[in-house]
């Protein structure tokens, strides 16, 4: 570029592009004359615009970076009026290009707006409100209540009655006068055998609440997974679509062929089955679609639009007494416990209280009088073989049979959460190879195009390389949904306050 007054702009850079150009110019030429069938030319017309382009687009930024720099350092004013106009010329001729910018810059930032209204955490409050929560949670609250209630005594019994009434000697009254009788009883179960059981109806308050805890862990699992399937829904929608616009042109493409005499009819009918089965996969991926949105509407009342939440891989504790379902079981041992407990206690003794108030009725040679009288009970294990200590029994067995159960719990989860990592190991090794063929692909893309762009192959090599690099983005996009589900099932197991393992990316 030649500027008045100002030394011309050296583009000694550009000119192997520009080489480059005349090269396509010279592919056109030839393939125009072969002849060729016209989506061929056409595309390597736009190959030779899309190089003029770039080339403008260098130029430019040079005239940026020195012309008009240099005009301006010399201070020259008709130098710098020059460079003005030719800033307002460029400025115009880009305004379009430059409204369209802004137009979806402000449609972007609405999205971001609307989007802060509900993230991640709200979502999670409202999983938290589930009424799969809520009823386990009610289930907590009814054991605490019943474990207050054991604690109670039982309701005291009101005594009326009347003593020393005569049946068949009315003369009887004289020395032994009829009384009225007021008074109360009152038992008193053993203070420990309250104790133990109201311990157990709180050891099974607390085991509900960490039910509840544990669902909701499962519940954020399932949310998490679910915004994942859905985002790979997406994607392969996206995906299988570019795939059959690219069969399309495959088709165009192969058609001509066959109309200059190349027998293409076994591709023709290769490409006819692969998009048959491309539509049947977008077939069923509107189902799967339509099921995640009605279960997003389960979860949390609507379908949410929110960026996928990160999800970290954390370490398989190396207790592994530090997961929900393991935990739990415990909480079985722990009630089994104060069922012992209890059935110890019914051999200690149990307590009463009775108090009465006569008013005896005037009789012969009697003015009549009121007595006031107190007993105290206590009961006596006296048939604690047939009571007592089958009670026991039972009860050793219910603590054999949940430490049995825990054990076998600990093993078979064990087994789960190693199983879970391997999984998970292995779906981030697939996604790592996935990558890099996806790299790999771009490049025989990139090859592909270069040679076709120089009339050295055919639309059909670059078109299949497209195709097949769409399959390692649909496989890719599979790998990322599988690796968020498995990573977030083996999270969901894990107590994270009572984890001390760190964080893995």
């Amino acid at each position: 570029m030649f500027v008045k007054n100002n030394k011309p702009t050296v583009h000694s850079k550009e000119t192997a592009r520009l080489n480059r150009m005349s090269a396509q110019i010279n592919g056109v030429k030839r393939i125009i004359g072969e002849p060729r069938y016209c989506p061929d030319i056409i595309t390597q017309l736009r190959a030779n615009s899309s190089t003029t382009k770039s080339l403008e687009a260098d130029i430019l930024k040079t005239n940026l970076k020195a012309c008009v720099t240099n005009g301006f350092e010399s201070k020259n004013i008709e130098d710098q009026d020059q460079k003005i106009e030719e800033l307002i010329t460029l400025f115009k001729r880009f305004y379009q290009i430059m409204k369209k910018i802004i137009l979806m810059f402000f449609a972007i930032s609405f999205v971001i707006n609307s989007a802060k209204a509900e993230d991640f955490d709200s979502y999670i409050g409202k999983l938290r409100e589930h009424p799969a929560i809520e009823s386990i949670l009610e289930n907590s609250k009814k054991y605490k209540e019943l474990s207050s209630s054991e604690m109670g005594l039982p309701d005291p019994q009101l005594i009326f009655g009347v003593d020393n009434v005569p049946v068949s000697d009315p003369s009887f009254n004289q020395f032994l006068p009829t009384a009225k009788v007021y008074g109360f009883r009152q038992q008193i179960p053993g203070y420990s055998l309250r104790k133990a059981k109201s311990n157990k109806q709180l050891v099974l308050s607390k085991k509900q609440r960490l039910l509840a805890k544990y669902s909701l862990s499962r519940l954020e699992a399932y949310f998490t997974t679910t915004l994942y399937e859905y985002d790979k829904v997406k994607k392969l929608e996206n995906i299988f679509q570019k795939q059959i616009k690219y069969y399309k042109e495959l088709e165009n493409n192969l058609r001509g062929r066959l109309e200059s005499g190349k027998s293409v009819y076994g591709r023709l009918s290769e490409m006819d089955v692969d998009k048959i089965e491309i539509e049947q996969k977008l077939n069923d991926l509107q189902v799967e679609k339509t099921q995640i949105e009605e279960e997003f509407i389960n979860l949390v009342g609507g379908i949410p639009s929110i960026k996928l939440p990160d999800i970290k891989n954390r370490h398989l504790p190396q207790n592994i007494e530090g997961i929900y379902p393991v935990v739990i079981a415990k909480k079985d041992i722990e009630s089994a416990k104060q069922g012992v407990n209890a059935a110890k206690a019914e051999f200690g003794p149990n307590y009463g209280v009775q108090a009465l108030y006569k008013h005896r009725e005037t009789g012969a040679d009697f003015a009549g009088d009121d007595l006031f009288s107190v007993q105290a009970t206590i009961s006596i294990p006296l048939w604690y073989y047939w009571n007592q200590k089958p009670k026991l029994q039972a009860a050793n067995h219910e603590i054999s049979q949940a430490l049995y159960s825990y054990d076998n719990i600990k093993r078979l989860w064990t087994k789960r959460m190693r199983s879970l990592v391997s999984e998970r190991n292995f779906a981030k090794e697939n996604i790592k190879l996935l990558e890099n063929q996806d790299e790999s692909m771009k490049k025989i893309i990139s090859s592909a195009k270069r040679s076709y762009e120089s009339g050295g192959a055919n639309l059909e090599s670059v078109l299949d390389a497209r195709i097949d690099k769409l399959t390692v983005e649909a496989q890719l996009a599979m790998q990322y949904s599988r690796y968020a589900k498995l990573s977030s099932e083996f999270n969901s197991h894990l107590i994270m306050e009572n984890e001390n393992a760190q964080n893995i990316n």
